[in-house]
């Protein structure tokens, strides 16, 4: 599975780590002083922040539901015009309704009556490009690309 767009890739960071808020959490702290580290400019790995953050929360919170031994695969490459994210998990499989183009959910008129989610997978949506997910042998494994600008 791969979703680049070019073969000319510098792997940026790979990690496995347990599936756990705490363990998310450290990962993209790890992501964020590494692109520090490279003078990243945070415009750029921003994205990739935001879209992760999104991505493994809804992993943890969602696949790992019911499975308290779930750990998560996250390789990161950057390519000349883009970042590659390839994530893989041992939870329950990804709703089919998540891949689609993700629309707002319906806000109402006043403030208290915003809904709890829907959001994330939009912001997901709108950031990603060439978004592929594939079940494969008990694991998901989800792929995207995130345009450097």
């Amino acid at each position: 599975m791969n979703a680049a767009r070019s073969t000319t890739s510098t792997m940026f960071l790979h990690r496995r780590f347990n599936g756990t808020a705490h363990a998310v959490r450290s990962h993209l702290q790890s992501i964020e002083d590494l692109a520090r580290s490279y003078n990243i400019a945070k415009d750029i790995y921003g994205d990739v922040l935001i879209v992760l953050g999104e991505v493994l929360n809804n992993i943890v919170e969602h696949a790992f539901a019911d499975e308290p031994d779930g750990w998560i695969d996250c390789k990161i490459s950057r390519h000349r015009t883009h970042f590659l994210i390839e994530t893989r998990d041992n939870g329950t499989p990804l709703p089919p309704r998540l891949l689609s183009a993700g629309a707002l959910p319906d806000t109402g008129t006043d403030l208290e009556d915003l809904p709890e989610g829907g959001f994330g997978w939009f912001i997901v949506h709108t950031l990603t490009d060439d978004m592929i997910y594939e079940r494969l042998d008990g694991q998901n494994h989800l792929s995207f690309s995130l345009a450097i600008s």
